[in-house]
């Protein structure tokens, strides 16, 4: 099974924003489930959703969709692994 994860931040909106607080959206691919979580980077608690694709390899197009869509919205890839 292929695991795979991305973590994108951006600069949050408003007055949280102004005190240099961020989002954090993440992506985790294992095998053909793809799981997405979002919140304020600060806290431990994020919501989420799951999506379960056809195949592994749908499911790592699913995410890096959804990567470049957050991208192209400000965010940017903190890191993958």
């Amino acid at each position: 099974m292929n695991t795979q994860k991305w973590a994108l931040l951006k600069e949050s909106d408003g007055n949280r924003g102004a005190n240099g607080k961020k989002k954090v959206y993440e992506i985790l691919v294992e095998g053909n489930k793809v799981t997405f979580s979002w919140g304020m980077a600060e806290k431990t608690s994020r919501q989420s959703s799951v999506i379960i694709a056809a195949n592994e390899n749908a499911a790592i197009w699913t995410a890096k969709q959804k990567m470049w869509d957050k991208v192209s919205t400000g965010y940017v890839v903190a890191y993958a692994v």
